[in-house]
């Protein structure tokens, strides 16, 4: 009787056997990889999901850790067609009403299971998700990585605002628009490199800052034909087809890095998918050391956001992966690695470290970034590449560093005081402080480093944000360390450099911090002074980056460029943006120096460019350029520079401007002298405030000028400041209201 028991038993436990390995074998994969059009939200309303989806395998983690108490409510997505296999939520982000982002939940984090269980059984385009999060406000927004259960790979981040109710206007992404930056562009500033990296920029824009023509470009398939034979960086490179068909591959290697950084070849591949760069490939191959200049510091430096960092696991081996989020364009994944060998041996070492100094050295490196907004293309990039080592030797892993404990996501210059950076750290231990640790170059001439260490106090498992005092200096590098070093990231406010056309020698080039730091209400420093003088040529120019990096800075709102010069000839000062390409089609405004120091501040609308014929808009501005042009030899001086909201206000020379009366109380005569003539603005400004309080346009002649000051009747008793001026001169002088 057992034995007749036991039997049918024993074939319904088989049976459920076979239906999980069939289901894992056979589930399909997501049929939908963009993000849903249509988002709702219900806080508990007792419509639970018990049935998930056909693609969720019952073996799977999404499924055994799927939470069936605590319930908080159903998130509803819908795609702009039916979807039969819907994808996974992974990774959920928070951002606040105050703009500050956090990473909420990472699947696996927790104990008790997934925070958002596995999808619910379709109904046509719609799809329904529990989620188990008490806390979730009802304000901000949320971000949510969806992945394909099958190969745990994300294939959409997708935004949406955390009002109840039903919200369709998000920010959809498709694979018509997952273009990403171009390896051209990569590479560069992990650590310092002087003046090094300015100079590049200055030289692209002065070539003719045009975007990259991939027409121009050599292709892939035809590099690949006249490569060199034998065992070369090229060789591992991806081909096209190991991507995709409809994949095609561009060469755009930024060669000029072989003379400022340690590599000693360079091969960089942009994929492009429909005109799209879908994806890219930098690589490089060094002597004794990795490549110095890696992604995720690099890209911090230039505005990117943190927004994860994680593993991905690729065959046998574990490589780290960030998840960045550019100021412009799409998040970006990107996984570092690093493969070391002997030129005579045949085996492979492969290293995955977040901080440089964590790889092993050895005699020579291939060293490989990768960065794509599609993790299954990144992937497959991955993939050929290891499969190429295979192929070739034996390849084992020899350094796997898990991800920092603590990092620095963001680090952000403030609009109103650029020598304080505010930090944002995530710390996803239960430490309460770490120390900050700052390495400081003062200036472009200072070979002097001055070292800080600062305790920061942080929330175990939370996000701190931090002000840090930048000062003027130059460069920084910024270090967080606990029982040991977690994350670096390196800063920079953008760097003065000179260049002198060929023939001139540079005779002396000094950069010296300011005294005073404090920047004034309504104005954007340029920090610290330059002296400059130079031989041998009829003009010289020295420059300066606005922003680290060259990223280019939105400084709209401000009107005028304010500084203090002195030097021989004229001075052309430039405002090179990033979307002007030709470099002669620039803004630009001559003024003519004097050996004495003298206060300039230029209206910005005077500003002429000799092709564009609208006034020129502070958005992308990347380079802050003078350029002095003398028969004689090369001189200027440059103080105190700033572009402010408000012309300013400077004594430069009260005896220029009297006035007959003063005090008086509705009339007053003002005699001045004008070097130039023509029309000249006539301002009246509270002393208090420096808020304009009359102003008129009076005609002027080179030489002596008198004119009539008639008060307004809403002109106050009280001390103001008298401004006459052109486009050339500044008058002031003080008056007194009775």
């Amino acid at each position: 009787m057992k034995n007749h028991l036991v039997k049918p038993f024993l074939f319904v436990i088989k049976w459920v056997i076979f239906v999980c390995i069939s289901h894992s074998t056979f589930a399909q994969e997501v049929d939908n990889k963009r993000c849903p059009q249509i988002y709702k939200r219900n806080n508990g309303n007792g419509q639970r999901i018990t049935e998930f989806a056909d693609n969720i395998s019952p073996v799977s983690s999404y499924f055994l850790n799927a939470l069936t108490k605590n319930y908080e409510g159903t998130f509803t997505f819908g795609w702009g067609a039916p979807i039969l296999y819907p994808p996974v939520v992974t990774k959920s982000w928070i951002t606040d009403t105050n703009g500050s982002t956090r990473l909420d939940w990472t699947f696996g984090n927790n104990n008790s299971g997934s925070p958002f269980n596995p999808p619910g059984v379709p109904n046509s385009n719609q799809v329904s998700y529990n989620f188990h999060i008490s806390n979730l406000p009802t304000a901000g927004v949320i971000t949510i990585e969806f992945s394909d259960p099958q190969d745990d790979l994300p294939i959409c981040i997708c935004s949406y605002p955390l009002t109840n109710g039903t919200a369709s206007d998000v920010k959809l992404i498709g694979e018509e628009n997952l273009r990403v930056s171009s390896g051209n562009d990569g590479g560069l500033e992990s650590k310092s490199l002087g003046t090094a990296v300015v100079e590049q920029i200055f030289s692209k824009y002065q070539n003719g800052n045009v975007a990259l023509n991939y027409q121009r470009q050599p292709s892939l398939k035809n590099y690949q034909i006249a490569r060199t034979q034998g065992f070369t960086l090229d060789f591992f490179i991806p081909n096209e087809d190991q991507l995709g068909e409809e994949f095609t591959g561009y060469i755009t290697s930024p060669t000029e890095l072989l003379e400022i950084t340690n590599a000693e070849e360079v091969v960089s591949v942009d994929y492009l998918k429909e005109g799209n760069n879908f994806a890219t490939l930098f690589a490089t191959e060094t002597s004794g050391v990795i490549y110095e200049h890696s992604k995720y510091v690099c890209d911090r430096l230039k505005g990117s956001e943190v927004l994860a960092i994680d593993s991905v696991q690729v065959g046998n081996y574990k490589l780290i992966r960030s998840l960045l989020n550019p100021p412009s364009g799409l998040n970006e994944y990107a996984v570092s690695f690093s493969v070391g060998f002997n030129q005579t041996s045949s085996e492979f070492h492969l290293q995955s470290a977040w901080l440089l100094e964590d790889y092993q050295s050895e005699e020579k490196f291939f060293n490989f970034q990768f960065w794509s907004a599609d993790a299954k293309v990144l992937q497959r990039m991955i993939e050929a590449v290891i499969a190429s080592f295979e192929s070739t030797g034996n390849i084992s892993q020899t350094v796997a560093k898990t991800q920092p404990g603590i990092f620095i996501s963001k680090s952000v210059r403030k609009s109103s005081d650029p020598s304080k950076v505010e930090l944002t750290i995530w710390n996803r231990t239960h430490q309460s402080s770490v120390q900050l640790i700052s390495t400081s170059k003062r200036n472009e001439s200072s070979n002097v480093m001055l070292t800080e260490t600062k305790e920061v106090a942080l929330t175990p498992m939370g996000i701190q944000k931090i002000e840090w005092d930048a000062q003027d200096y130059a460069e920084t590098s910024l270090e967080l360390l606990s029982s040991t070093k977690q994350d670096y990231i390196y800063e920079s406010d953008g760097l003065w450099a000179s260049f002198v056309p060929s023939g001139g020698q540079v005779r002396i080039f000094d950069i010296q911090n300011q005294n005073e730091l404090q920047a004034k209400e309504g104005t954007y420093p340029i920090w610290r002074n330059v002296q400059f003088e130079s031989s041998g040529s009829d003009y010289a120019t020295v420059y300066k980056t606005i922003k680290g990096g060259g990223v280019p800075a939105d400084l709209t709102g401000f009107n005028y460029l304010n500084f203090e010069a002195s030097g021989t000839g004229n001075l052309t000062i430039r405002l090179i943006k990033k979307s002007v390409q030709k470099f002669e089609e620039h803004y630009s405004y001559t003024v003519a120096l004097s050996t004495n120091s003298k206060i300039y501040s230029l209206p910005l609308s005077s500003f002429q460019s000799p092709k564009i014929n609208t006034p020129v808009q502070l958005n992308d501005l990347v380079i802050l350029s003078f350029t002095v042009e003398s028969k004689d030899q090369l001189q200027v001086q440059l103080k105190s520079i700033n572009f402010g909201r408000e012309k300013e206000l400077v004594n430069t020379n009260p005896l220029k401007v009297r006035a007959y009366p003063n005090p008086f109380s509705t009339q007053t005569t003002l005699v001045f002298e004008s070097a130039t003539g023509g029309p000249m603005d006539l301002g009246l400004l509270s002393m208090d405030s420096g808020k304009l309080i009359q102003n008129q346009i009076i005609e002027t002649k080179a030489g002596s000028n008198s004119t009539q000051l008639i008060l307004s009747p809403n002109v106050k008793k009280g001390l103001y400041i008298l401004r006459i001026s052109s486009n050339k001169e500044l008058l002031t002088t003080k008056l007194l209201v009775r």
